[in-house]
């Protein structure tokens, strides 16, 4: 117990720091576009005028971050200072009021791209208001081990999922003169002592798995890539140059911008030589003195310089920085219509896990309401916490008209558990916060002790136990599971908590979240977890401070993934392991019947899937259409099934719709080693339609040459 308080308060010492670190700056708005003092020809673009006409000192200069969050201006030629901003729930870091969205991984969970899409759309616009130039996100690292501290922040286990979400946010976002960051590059799927950790991953699940959302991104026009703190197979990501040069400038063809993550840098020679372009937040190893004196040694020439200028330049131009206006004056943070946005994802977001007929509730039904998250609106930790300048509305105080709220040991008095006893329903609501959930360190799989034993008791006594989680992905949920009747996840859904939750639990919306992740009974069930350090959620102060950018202080210590591809549906499906809660799972308050799968060759490896989805109920609502791809046979080892496609309907009471998807040669193929790329095997393939990964309702079998 005295372990427990100290890692508690250690944990809430580091949050403040953190907050205080990361505080929040005025805006300073620049209306007008920049006026460079440059010579352009037809021959030549804007960005390598503005790069002949710097002198080598000035180049230097770009190569490292200033006032923790900006890109320098240099005042001879006309350019302008840049502003950075986190973005994983909203604009971070400003005094103004800003939209704050509902968690990256709650967008996972609405399957929703036309909606990520609204979201894209609202943050470049407050980007615009704000007079900032790049945004930090978004982050798409896979969920590989449920406890990852920074889970909540990305979208979730499967790599289809997380780059159409990605896509999705990229190419709304970049609508606008801004560049979205697509991060953490690479396999930074812990942040278990993240400076000090090597991730041994083999190659084809590298490019089955790790790599996906990444070259979606790319090819979706992003114009901004952040590196990872931790190694990858040995070498660190900022100075990688397999991944850097190999991949993602040569395979990939990216000119843009490579940007660290913040003190993530741990050379000057091998950064320089096949590293990032841009040090953040200040001069650390890309100081002028440290570059000068590489110089010097031969170890680089001044083409590196200009090729990492360049693609910093190459970002601007193509974003259009150099020709609009960097704020603008037509557009405001915050705005009732931006709020909607997030009030709409939150509803789309909220996972409806079980159901026994306690829900909806009436609206006049006496509550009583308790859990630790009850009383707040929680959040995740670090760098994407949103310090907002007022403070939302708890779920409790919303529903305090109805609702008695319980203190934290009610289960210890009588008085109160008649109170319980007697109550329509009892709503409890647990989870994580801040403290417990963040960068820098993972996470814990058990909640907290009271909350468990407020689970356990209020099911014995009340029939209508409503449990609602908060989290950034599964928890230990089998000690207590069978003695609700309801459950509910739903990560962290900003401003929009209360009045979100509140909608769903008494029907005026109806829940059409599905699962991101694979929720298993057992955290050994895992693959991923076998191998994993013991003290996960522990934080140590020699992790937190000691040796952090020195790779003369503490070892390296190796996170081997042993798992391969068996990460999350791909392990229980393929193992048929049991798990509490499949991928995809989500229930609603309608029933939906499949029907009517068919499968129409368009061309070469190019296929039309059709499916006739109905709505049962007598009230609307919405589904999201999953649709796997089963190898039937292999000439390696496969995963049972893979999602390729999903769609969200809309469907009335007793409406029908078609939906359709389009398979390609993406859809079938996997890394082959001996041809180092990606193959087609050629024959049987069963497409599956279903509402997870573990209910399919239409199946049909093609042969693929």
């Amino acid at each position: 117990m005295a372990i427990q308080w100290i890692q508690g308060l250690l944990k809430k010492l580091v949050q403040k720091r953190m907050q205080q670190m990361l505080f929040c700056r005025d805006v300073v708005l620049d209306a007008q576009p920049m006026a460079l003092s440059i010579s352009v020809d037809r021959d030549k673009s804007i960005a390598q005028a503005l790069l002949d006409a710097l002198t080598l000192e000035e180049k230097i200069s770009l190569l490292v971050g200033v006032d923790e969050f900006c890109v320098r201006a240099i005042e001879r030629v006309g350019l302008k200072r840049i502003w950075c901003s986190d973005a994983s729930m909203g604009l971070r870091g400003w005094n103004a009021d800003v939209t704050d969205f509902p968690a990256s991984l709650a967008m996972a969970a609405t399957f929703d791209t036309d909606l990520i899409s609204k979201v894209g759309d609202v943050l470049g616009q407050e980007c615009r208001a704000l007079n900032i130039g790049i945004l930090l996100g978004p982050g798409v690292n896979i969920a590989r081990v449920p406890v990852c501290g920074r889970n909540f922040e990305y979208f979730g286990e499967d790599p289809y999922l997380a780059k159409e979400m990605a896509a999705s946010y990229i190419q709304a976002v970049q609508k606008y003169p801004v560049l979205c960051t697509v991060k953490h590059y690479a396999c930074n799927n812990s942040e278990y002592d993240r400076h000090k950790s090597n991730s041994i991953v083999d190659e084809r699940t590298l490019r089955e798995m790790y790599l996906p959302a990444f070259k979606r991104a790319v090819e979706c026009g992003v114009l901004a890539v952040m590196t990872s703190y931790n190694q990858i197979n040995g070498t660190y990501a900022s100075e990688h140059p397999y991944l850097l040069d190999g991949i993602l400038r040569g395979e990939w063809r990216f000119e843009h911008l490579v940007i660290s993550d913040w003190n993530s840098l741990y050379s000057t020679d091998k950064v320089l030589s096949c590293g990032v372009d841009l040090e953040m937040p200040a001069p650390k190893h890309l100081s002028k003195q440290k570059v000068l004196d590489a110089l010097a040694r031969n170890v680089v020439d001044q083409d590196a310089i200009d090729a990492k200028v360049l693609h910093l330049f190459n970002a601007y131009e193509k974003a259009g920085l150099f020709s609009k206006p960097l704020s603008d004056p037509a557009y405001q943070a915050g705005s009732d219509e931006h709020r909607q946005v997030a009030y709409e994802v939150a509803c789309s977001s909220v996972v409806l896990l079980k159901n026994d007929q306690v829900l909806p509730l009436k609206q006049d039904a006496r509550l009583c309401i308790g859990g630790s998250n009850a009383q707040l609106v929680a959040q995740g930790g670090g760098s994407s916490m949103i310090q907002l300048r007022n403070k939302p509305q708890s779920l409790a105080s919303l529903m305090q008209d109805h609702a008695t709220v319980l203190p934290r040991h009610w289960y210890r008095f009588r008085t109160w558990q008649e109170r319980v006893k007697e109550a329509d329903a009892v709503v409890l609501v647990v989870g994580f916060t801040n403290v417990e959930e963040s960068e820098a360190y993972d996470r814990p799989w058990s909640l907290k002790k009271h909350d468990i034993q407020s689970i356990k008791n209020a099911g014995a006594l009340n029939k209508n136990t409503v449990v609602i989680i908060q989290s950034g992905g599964a928890v230990q949920m089998a000690s207590w599971h069978d003695s609700v009747q309801a459950i509910i996840w739903t990560s962290y859904l900003g401003s929009s908590t209360a009045s979100a939750l509140q909608a769903v639990l008494q029907g005026r919306v109806n829940p059409c979240g599905k699962l991101p992740f694979t929720w298993a009974r057992h955290l050994s069930d895992y693959r991923s977890m076998r191998l994993y350090p013991k003290d996960y959620s522990k934080l140590s102060l020699d992790r937190l401070q000691k040796g952090q950018g020195d790779p003369k202080v503490r070892e390296v210590a190796p996170l081997t993934y042993t798992e391969g591809l068996m990460v999350g549906y791909r392990q229980f499906d393929t193992e048929q392991i049991e798990p509490l809660y499949c991928f995809g799972h989500g229930l609603s308050y309608c029933e939906f019947a499949f029907e009517t799968l068919t499968c129409t060759k368009k061309g070469e490896l190019l296929y039309e899937v059709c499916a006739r989805v109905t709505n049962q109920s007598a009230i609307h609502g919405s589904v999201v259409v999953q649709l796997y791809v089963h190898p039937l046979k292999s000439l390696v080892f496969r995963p049972r099934q893979e999602l390729k496609g999903f769609s969200k309907i809309e469907l009335q009471a007793g409406e029908t719709k078609e939906v359709s998807f389009i398979l390609d040669e993406t859809s079938f193929c996997r890394w082959d080693l001996p041809s180092w790329q990606f193959v087609v095997d050629p024959g049987p393939y069963e497409l599956c339609i279903g509402s997870s990964s573990r209910h399919h309702h239409c199946t049909i079998t093609i042969d693929v040459p």
